[in-house]
């Protein structure tokens, strides 16, 4: 069985983190999908840069995932803005 919880849990745990360590960046309601799609491809290469290092960083890959993750997230976001017009 899938548990969710467990799922939603961990991501956003991890998601939180690089927000906040990202705190200081540009502020992402602003930022149109073809953008964000952009640093989300970025994210996904920086993820298998990680990977493919000979000694992977379990805490670095898992830092990368929740980045693509907020990306992602912000697409939805933006996404729903637009639905709600």
């Amino acid at each position: 069985m899938r548990d969710y919880t467990a799922l939603f849990e961990a991501g956003n745990k991890a998601q939180l983190e690089k927000l906040e360590l990202n705190g200081h960046k540009e502020e992402f309601d602003s930022m149109n999908v073809g953008y964000l799609f952009s640093e989300l491809l970025d994210e996904v290469d920086e993820l298998k840069e990680e990977l493919e290092k000979p000694i992977c960083k379990i805490k670095a890959i898992r830092h990368e995932a929740a980045d693509i993750a907020n990306f992602a997230h912000m697409i939805i976001l933006a996404c729903d803005k637009e639905l709600t017009k």
